[in-house]
């Protein structure tokens, strides 16, 4: 057998051109030529590349883009092929979206999700020496009326048309938030948006697999694996081997059974002293590499590298014993896990970006920042996207627990016939791509969906029937029965009879902005496990900087109102910040409030359900990131640089946690262990003074369970009665067995009526060995609340430092020493102190 046995892929990648097909009621005139050579991506990138449209991200250019989503586009290559004999197929790992497709002027096939990739068998097909490939992409708002209409004519169910419970996008297999969201922009685009390639395999290539793991009594595993091998035509009957290989030398083969197309080859393995893959946070965790071999005799045909990780996951719904309630916790491995948790969005409004090299460091850089932040799940939210690959492969890696989401969000979707024979094969491909990640916790089927109808969000406009309910409810449950039995599915986030309660499943509680609009409220949501809530503030200042003129550099231009798409009101929103903090008079004073107050926004609610760990198993916030510069619910903003919230997070999200909490005249602290081990310490409280003077105090021991929560101590605030506005509360917890001290904060006025002399703040910068980071230590004469360290002339890829800890409060007399990371352009101490703006409330 020759090398040209071996299954190859070959990427189509530059050369591409576009060109509009324009429709004559809504495109500009006449149709462009065709833009130079390229990468294919999304025709919004090409359009800005080649000097036709300005980039919809800066200023308020998303409104003069509208009419490129009401276009067709066809996007043309022309590649060699030396040898157009033997097996081959051309797989689009990503379309956007409704396309059809062309080889050598004969029609190849039609494309009509985004979501999952797309292969056509080109047998025949290809000539040797160029083929032209052409794909027609057609505007998915065109589409998407167009078969709102015929669904309405063929008799079905239905609603009147909205915008956004029943639009277009109800009826294209499209990531939603491309339509808009109340956090993104609205450029629908279209696009090749993941690589083509041209797949040879003329004996057979692998396809997917999966594995499921039984631990055994004495410490080891045995795992049986599924793997699924596709021959070629020619291939049917040819003997062929497949062989497994763990890294510590467990080998297992079989043979292949004959067959033509897609054949099953069952292998198992025992792995003695197996180590298991665990949670951030909750130990060490292993993930075994996988060599996978496909040979004919002494020939290899195909093979690949996988890994796995040994670890048993369940979700825990058992009634309360006063049969009120029922639990919503999930168990890893055994134990009982608090989910530490944030709602991740697609890290860029074109997604593309996300599938280059660099793009997929990005999301790594992300998903290392939830770690580095105590967060043990991302959920991969309904309006998005299945993710890349570089960000299940970082929640391997980092003990991430995923909770993905199918894509669909807030809105009623077609349901019946080939919209649900559509749904099963997303479904499929879907779960074949993900079920083997350790990191993958549970299946969901929706975002909101399931609310929506039940609270009749759009009031009278409300279907008869839940529209996309046989989806969630049978399409979805049969394809993970056959395809991954052993996760857990949810029907929808949140989900039960009634969906939001406080006493079942999951809970959204946007009752606090949307409603009440205080986040001093969430003390009084007692759900079980709150899979969304938040509070909005500005991106950073490098995220304005790549967006804005500097015209536009106030709280109240024209350009920043309309990157807030929260769709309160933007008085509003800036009213919630106002409750507790001044009004924004420059664009450094709207970052720096706003971030504060989200800060304390979401430590109030974690802290609160933390407390209530027993009752409340998880909390997952919303959001951890941002697709483009925006004011939004996010911690980490476009530019990649964490806001406030972030730093609050790593505080909040701390394995061990003190927190205090007011009670009339008593401040209570409370400490909440997530560890395996009880903790012992002594806790300090103090009230003290703006400039250092003791009021009152207490001290005790404190003995804290594993995996529970307790009061370990309170302290009287009487003696602050009248000068609220010039003291604290500061506690202390300083564990046994020389762990770092853990210290927390507790204001008895609002941060906008403190009474304060200047804090006299002052700085000593280092450059440490090894790595050559920098040591920053803070001091402060009197208390120095919400201290900001930043590096000044941010820029839109350079965010204002990398820093281990920063808007922390410092008592008077103290100080604190923070990491700031060596950057391209900050090498010295004197870059440094060039560049350092401190600046507290």
């Amino acid at each position: 057998m020759s090398k040209s046995n071996r299954t190859e892929s070959v990427c189509i990648s530059t050369g591409w051109r576009v060109t509009e097909i324009p429709q004559p009621d809504t495109s500009p005139a006449t149709a462009l030529p065709w833009l130079p050579a390229t990468v294919p991506g999304h025709v919004h990138i090409d359009l800005v590349r080649a000097g036709v449209i300005g980039d919809p991200f800066y200023r308020m250019m998303e409104r003069s883009a509208g009419w490129v989503d009401e276009a067709d586009w066809v996007y043309e290559i022309e590649f060699p092929v030396d040898d157009p004999t033997g097996h081959r197929v051309l797989r689009f790992n990503g379309l956007d979206t409704v396309a059809d497709i062309t080889l050598n002027g004969e029609p190849l096939g039609h494309a009509d999700n985004m979501l999952v990739e797309h292969e056509f068998p080109v047998d025949g097909l290809l000539r040797k020496g160029p083929n032209a490939l052409n794909v027609t992409i057609h505007s998915a708002l065109r589409v998407g009326r167009r078969r709102r209409e015929q669904w309405v004519a063929d008799g079905n169910d239905t609603l009147t048309p909205d915008w956004f419970l029943w639009g277009p996008r109800s009826f294209v297999r499209k990531a939603q938030y491309m339509y808009g969201w109340d956090w993104g922009p609205e450029p629908v685009s279209c696009g090749i948006w993941k690589s083509v390639e041209l797949v040879t395999a003329p004996v057979a290539r692998l396809l997917d697999w999966r594995h499921a793991v039984e631990f055994l009594s004495d410490g080891a595993a045995h795992v049986d694996f599924e793997f699924f091998v596709e021959r070629a035509p020619e291939s049917a009957d040819q003997p062929l081997t497949l062989a497994a290989r763990l890294e510590n030398g467990a080998e297992t083969s079989a043979d292949v059974p004959p067959g033509e197309g897609r054949v099953r080859v069952a292998l198992s393995l025992d792995i003695a002293d197996a180590e298991r893959w665990r949670p951030n946070g909750a130990g060490p965790r292993k993930l075994h590499e996988l060599d996978l071999a496909l040979t004919a005799g002494e020939e290899l045909v195909d093979a690949r590298k996988e890994v796995i990780g040994l670890r048993a996951i369940e979700l825990i719904r058992e009634p309360d014993a006063d049969g009120k309630g029922e639990s919503f916790k999930f168990r890893v491995n055994g134990e009982d896990l608090f989910i530490r948790g944030a709602n991740w969005i697609p890290a860029d409004s074109f997604a593309s970006r996300l599938e280059t090299p660099e793009g997929g460091a990005r999301i790594a850089a992300l998903v290392e920042r939830a770690a580095a932040a105590g967060i043990n799940m991302l959920r991969v939210w309904g309006g998005g996207l299945y993710e890349s690959d570089a960000f299940y492969n970082a929640c391997d890696r980092l003990g991430i627990l995923v909770w993905q989401d199918f894509p669909y969000a807030c809105a009623y979707y077609p349901d019946t016939d080939e919209y649900a024979d559509a749904a099963r094969d997303e479904a499929v491909k879907a779960v074949r791509r993900l079920r083997n990640h350790p990191s993958l916790a549970i299946w969901c089927g929706n975002n909101e969906n399931s609310m929506m109808h039940h609270y009749r969000w759009g009031g009278e406009n409300t279907p008869a029937r839940y529209l996309g309910e046989p989806i969630y409810n049978e399409v979805l449950p049969q394809v993970l029965s056959q395809e991954d039995p052993a996760r857990p599915y949810w029907p929808s986030s949140p989900f039960g009879g009634d969906p939001n309660s406080e006493e079942f499943g999951d809970r959204h509680d946007w009752d606090v902005w949307h409603m009440k609009g205080d986040w001093v409220h969430y003390v009084e949501d007692h759900s079980r496990f709150v899979s969304e809530f938040g509070f909005a503030s500005s991106c950073g200042l490098a995220a304005w900087n790549s967006c804005l003129e500097p015209s536009d550099r106030s709280p109240r231009s024209a350009a920043v109102r309309w990157h807030d798409k929260t769709r309160k009101g933007y008085d509003t929103y800036l009213g919630y910040v106002a409750l507790h903090f001044p009004e924004p008079q420059t664009l450094e004073d709207l970052v720096y409030y706003s971030q504060c107050n989200q800060a304390l926004a979401l430590s109030c609610g974690v802290e609160h359900w933390r407390r209530s760990k027993g009752h409340c198993w998880g909390t997952i916030f919303w959001q951890f990131n941002d697709c483009w510069p925006v004011q939004s619910w996010s911690v980490v903003d476009a530019a990649g640089e964490p806001k406030a919230a972030w730093y609050a997070a790593k505080r909040f999200y701390a394995p061990v946690l003190l927190s205090l909490v007011r009670d009339g005249d008593i401040v209570r602290a409370h400490v909440t262990n997530d560890t395996g081990e009880p903790v012992k310490g002594k806790v300090t409280l103090r009230l003290e003074s703006f400039k250092g003077e003791y009021l009152e105090r207490s001290d005790a021991v404190a003995y804290v369970k594993p995996n529970s929560s307790a009061e370990v101590d309170a302290l009287n605030i009487v003696p602050a009665e009248g000068r609220e506005d010039e003291v604290y509360v500061y506690a202390r917890f300083r564990p046994d067995g020389g762990a770092a001290p853990i210290e927390t904060f507790h204001l008895l006025a609002e941060p906008k009526d403190l009474r304060m002399a200047a804090p006299c703040v002052s700085v000593d910068v280092r450059q440490t060995a090894g790595d050559g980071s920098f040591e920053v230590t803070v001091s402060a004469k009197r208390f120095a609340p919400f201290v900001w360290l930043r590096l000044t002339g941010e820029t839109a890829g350079t965010p204002g430092g990398d820093w281990s800890d920063n808007y922390f409060h410092l008592r008077a007399g103290k100080s604190k020493t923070v990491t700031l990371r060596r950057s391209g352009d900050v090498q010295t101490v004197a870059d440094v102190l060039a560049r350092l703006a401190i600046r507290t409330l």
